[in-house]
């Protein structure tokens, strides 16, 4: 999917605002630990990979080969199965660490971001529609079998890219069996993550996350920012958007917690997001 341009006047209001509340929650963020000594573990997400003009969820491939190369350089990169044994207990990771998300499925992940992952080792894990919904451009089944190849793991985005809390209970037990059931058709793997669509505090509730539960997922992501912790429900765990555009000296911060402020501006977009059209 061809993400649309923000105007420029939207877009250097969303980078300064971004920048903006990551240089006053930096300190704040940095100095936790000395108050909260749990560790702390951030799902970082990013969509798609190209070169977008003013396209926020469209990173450049230098821009993402400079960030693998920061994670794999510290060692902070961890796995799906190492973020499952910490949220359960079982395993604390050390604090700092990070997981890659990518979500929808787009081309862009096997033909820009795989060899990146590949070569500086860092695992990920791609939330892949199940379904061919209009507007998006996705990994034909043959490219979804190869993402193993790179250390990617595939977990469900739905079928359709819906709200699943804005649609029925049935509908939405419908997307998470049905795209799951597909999914491990076409790469003969479990596959036991979710993320919800869009992901704002309006797209998921209770009652979706326990239909997840009982349709075998025992993980579940949202756009909410802010640090996995021992004890979080599993079923609604948050993540740190990346983007394009921001100043190279963001992203280390965002890993350590800049970004975690955020969430307050996730309360704000409630109900506002939308699917971003294709051009």
């Amino acid at each position: 999917m061809a993400e649309q341009s923000l105007s420029l006047r939207r877009w250097a209001a969303k980078k300064a605002a971004r920048a903006g509340v990551a240089a006053l929650a930096a300190l704040p963020a940095l100095a936790e630990p000395l108050f909260d000594p749990r560790p702390r573990v951030r799902v970082l997400t990013w969509h798609r990979f190209g070169d977008g003009r003013r396209a926020p969820f469209t990173v450049s491939a230098g821009d993402f080969e400079r960030q693998m190369r920061l994670l794999a350089r510290t060692g902070k990169a961890v796995t799906l199965d190492a973020v499952r044994a910490h949220v359960a207990g079982r395993s604390a990771l050390p604090d700092g660490s990070v997981l890659v998300t990518m979500d929808d499925g787009d081309p862009s992940v096997l033909e820009i971001a795989a060899p990146i992952l590949k070569r500086h080792g860092v695992p990920a894990v791609a939330f892949v529609l199940g379904g061919k919904p209009d507007g998006f451009e996705l990994l034909s089944d043959a490219e979804l079998r190869r993402l193993p190849e790179f250390g990617i793991e595939v977990g469900s985005h739905s079928m359709s890219h819906r709200s699943m809390a804005r649609i029925s209970l049935d509908e939405a037990r419908r997307e998470a069996r049905e795209s799951r059931a597909r999914l491990e058709d076409v790469t003969g793997r479990p596959v036991t993550a979710f993320a919800y669509p869009f992901g704002t505090r309006a797209d998921y509730s209770p009652e979706v996350a326990e239909i997840l539960a009982e349709e075998g997922y025992d993980l579940a992501f949202t756009s909410q920012h802010g640090a996995l912790r021992e004890g979080l429900d599993p079923m609604l765990l948050p993540r740190v958007k990346v983007e394009s555009g921001d100043p190279a000296w963001l992203f280390p911060l965002l890993c350590r917690g800049a970004m975690d402020a955020w969430r307050l501006v996730d309360v704000g977009l409630q109900g506002l997001q939308r699917p971003v059209p294709a051009t």
